[in-house]
């Protein structure tokens, strides 16, 4: 009534269940990555203002043409490496960063004109969770 499965034929079977388990486990670690980065970016948008959280675009404000193109430079690298970001983020307190990453929670601010010391009063106003990257414009582009 029944058939025998010969070893063969069981070993084939086993090995294919085994496969296909591991690539159901690779999904789901990517899966879990995926989910990670959106709990952490939508963390980090929490500390922005509801209407400032444009992602992924430039903006500028009264600013030399030296500091918004090391903007670009710095934003161009977040976005190559696949990153989000908020230019000129305004954060619920009301405190200004040039650049806010979503997914790492770093500020980078640009400095040109103003002074380290400067920057750093204007800093302490920002949540304390973030990490601050001090950026000096070296290369000066003649207007």
């Amino acid at each position: 009534m029944y058939k025998e499965i010969s070893e063969e034929k069981k070993k084939m079977m086993y090995e294919r269940a085994r496969e296909n388990k591991l690539k159901s486990y690779k999904k789901h670690l990517i899966n879990q990555k995926e989910n990670n980065i959106y709990l952490i970016r939508n963390k980090n948008l929490n500390l922005i203002r509801i209407g400032n959280r444009q992602k992924n675009s430039l903006r500028w404000n009264n600013e030399s043409m030296n500091h918004i193109l090391k903007k670009l430079e710095i934003c161009m690298e977040l976005k190559e490496l696949g990153q989000e970001f908020i230019t000129e983020a305004i954060f619920i307190n009301g405190s200004r960063c040039d650049i806010f990453c979503l997914d790492t929670g770093e500020v980078w601010e640009v400095l040109d004109s103003e002074k380290l010391e400067d920057c750093k009063n204007k800093v302490n106003k920002y949540p304390s969770e973030l990490y601050i990257n001090y950026v000096k414009i070296t290369e000066k582009v003649k207007p």
